[in-house]
């Protein structure tokens, strides 16, 4: 019996086997927005943190402008953005770029922290400037020159931020001249200004006086500060308003080098403080948005001009760190409208900028030579001025220290307190609470004015503040603490041909803000000019070398007789004893009989009483 044949299905030979499907987690993933993010920074930037610890990108190849990781237009978030819509054609999302900046932020930590300047930056004795333009362009100062560089051949680094613009490419062969004929500044005054001008670009590092431009009604104020803003540090927003506070400050004063106020009319106690700090060095610690515990440090100094009608008597301290410019009303027949000054200065601006740089390089290569008679608070803006001076034949030195002396008067005379000090005219020695009760006017309810120190505290603190602008004025200000440690003060007044005191000089010295050059000073000897110089701060000016401590500010002298007499800022004629004590060891006169006295770092003697 046969038996029935089952059918079974059977490929054919050579068939096609297909392999059986993969698990899903066996398929190749692609990589995520994020590292595609990631590997792009990677192969367009490096990267590193600034001093302050904010880390940043610097494209490659070679690049100096470099990308902040936070923050708006000028940050990398942008550029990787548009490089990975160009790579994959899609749109990164908003979490994908979050995830890699944070990955980005950490290999910027773990680089060494460098200084990244903010339009000027000094590297090897030149100066750097950044243009601001797309290219990159910066211009290298040094004493020889000027010159613009290209992307490549800059070795610092800059950041740009929101209020940062372009500078024009300067044109070499310009004169000043056309500054002068656009910007509203008497000629006495040009040589202070442009002092300012050359210090804002030749040395980022030192202290920078604030510019104040004022004048009345029609003097051309706002459009002054705006020129002198834009020929530095040209900005979308060249001036701005007054901070309402110091929190309010730092915001404004973070982006940009030359900060410039607009249409001031007083200066608080706050804002001066501010001003003061961002002259020699200003910063803030905040709480780094969206973080419990992270911190934001601002760190910076700025070059400051501001202008207004009228803004007072200054605090003394800020009155030491001021340059006041008064402005002469522009007659009606020569104003020129918006448009006119417009097209001027866009056709002089380069030429303009050209002939500044010059000047900078003219003073980098005359500074080094320069020695002050003696040192004021704002010593290296100093040197700055004399070395202009020796460039020019000008005596803007001579006419900075006659309008420190000016405001320092101006700050004494406009408190209450220190007013009636001044009114009182004779010799205190006593403690703060003593001389409170010396000079308080008291109503006839027993109530001081309003304005006065309610405390011999607030007395201490009012006298250390102007003790500077006291001893510029020929006060003798000495602070003593008794055995039983309560503070007594020394306040002696200026008195026409009064016996030499401790304060006074009892040879000729050289005259605050004078000064000689190198040879001169070799020629004259070591330790004689430059090495008597006193401390760069006004608190140092008791210092008996100064001559500018003895002037009695009614004397009627003018700044020609004083230069003619060889003491710029000496008023007449000083008396002095027919017979000093002197060192035995350099013939250097000294003046604290009894005491054991340094007239030299390395010269103690015994001065017999």
């Amino acid at each position: 019996m046969t038996t029935p044949q089952v059918p079974v299905d059977v490929e054919p030979y050579g068939a096609d086997v297909q392999a059986p499907e993969p698990a899903p987690d066996e398929k190749r993933k692609e990589p995520s927005a994020a590292t595609v993010l990631v590997d792009l920074a990677l192969e367009r930037y490096d990267f590193g943190c600034t001093e302050d610890g904010e880390p940043f990108a610097i494209p490659l190849p070679a690049g100096h402008v470099v990308r902040t990781l936070r923050g708006g237009r000028t940050s990398l978030r942008a550029e990787l953005a548009r490089a990975y819509r160009d790579r994959t054609g899609k749109i990164a999302g908003q979490q994908a770029l979050a995830d890699a900046l944070l990955v980005l932020e950490g290999e910027a930590q773990d680089r060494d922290p460098q200084p990244v300047h903010l339009r000027v930056g000094e590297h090897r004795g030149a100066v750097w400037i950044d243009l601001g333009d797309a290219d990159e362009h910066a211009v290298r100062v040094d004493p020889s020159g000027w010159e613009v560089v290209g992307r490549g051949s800059v070795p610092v680094l800059f950041r740009r931020t929101a209020l940062t613009a372009a500078l024009p490419v300067p044109v070499p062969g310009g004169d000043l001249g056309e500054l002068w004929s656009l910007l509203n500044v008497a000629a006495d005054d040009r040589p202070l200004v442009l002092a300012w001008l050359v210090a804002a670009l030749a040395d980022p590092a030192i202290p920078h006086p604030v510019l104040a431009l004022l004048g009345e009604q029609g003097t051309g104020k706002s459009t002054a500060c705006r020129t002198v803003v834009q020929l530095v540090d040209p900005s979308p927003v060249p001036l701005r308003k007054a901070p309402k506070d110091a929190d309010g400050w730092v915001t404004a004063a973070a982006g940009s080098w030359v900060v410039g106020l607009d249409n001031l009319s007083t200066v608080p106690d706050w804002l001066s403080d501010t001003l003061c700090r961002a002259v020699t060095g200003d910063g803030d610690v905040r709480r780094q948005l969206y973080t419990d515990n992270g911190l934001a440090v601002f760190a910076f100094r700025r070059a400051l001009v501001l202008n207004g009608i009228d803004l007072g008597a200054l605090r003394s301290d800020l009155a030491d760190r001021t340059i006041v410019v008064n402005l002469d009303v522009i007659d009606e027949r020569s104003r020129l409208t918006e448009r006119q000054l417009d097209a001027a200065w866009s056709a002089a601006w380069p030429r303009i900028f050209g002939a500044l740089l010059a000047e900078v390089a003219g003073v980098l290569a005359r500074r080094p030579s320069v020695r002050l008679g003696s040192s004021p608070r704002m010593a290296d803006f100093a040197v700055i001025v004399a070395a202009l001076d020796e460039l020019h034949d000008t005596t803007a030195l001579a006419a900075y220290a006659d309008q420190a002396r000016n405001m320092a008067a101006d700050a004494v005379t406009a408190d209450p307190f220190l007013a009636a000090l001044a009114d009182h005219g004779q010799r205190f020695e006593g403690t703060a609470a003593e001389l409170r009760t010396l000079l308080v006017p008291l109503d006839e309810k027993g109530r001081a004015p309003l304005g006065w120190p309610k405390s011999a505290r607030a007395v201490t603190s009012l006298v250390k503040r102007s003790a500077p602008a006291l001893r510029k004025l020929g006060w003798t200000v000495t602070e003593t603490t008794s055995r039983t440690r309560t503070v007594v003060w020394l306040l002696d007044p200026p008195r026409e041909g009064r016996e030499t005191s401790p304060a006074t000089p009892t040879t000729p010295a050289p005259a605050l803000f004078s000064q000689v050059s190198a040879p001169q000073a070799a020629q004259r000897g070591a330790g004689h000019a430059g090495q008597r110089a006193g401390s760069a701060d006004s608190e140092d000016l008791h210092d008996p070398h100064l001559d500018l401590q003895h002037l009695h500010p009614s004397a009627d002298v003018t700044a020609g007789q004083r230069r003619n007499a060889g003491h710029a800022g000496v008023a007449g004629d000083i008396s002095r004893p027919s017979q000093v004590a002197t060192c035995p060891e350099c013939g250097e006169a000294l003046n604290r009989p009894g005491s054991l006295t340094r007239c030299r770092p390395n010269h103690r003697t015994e001065i017999p009483a």
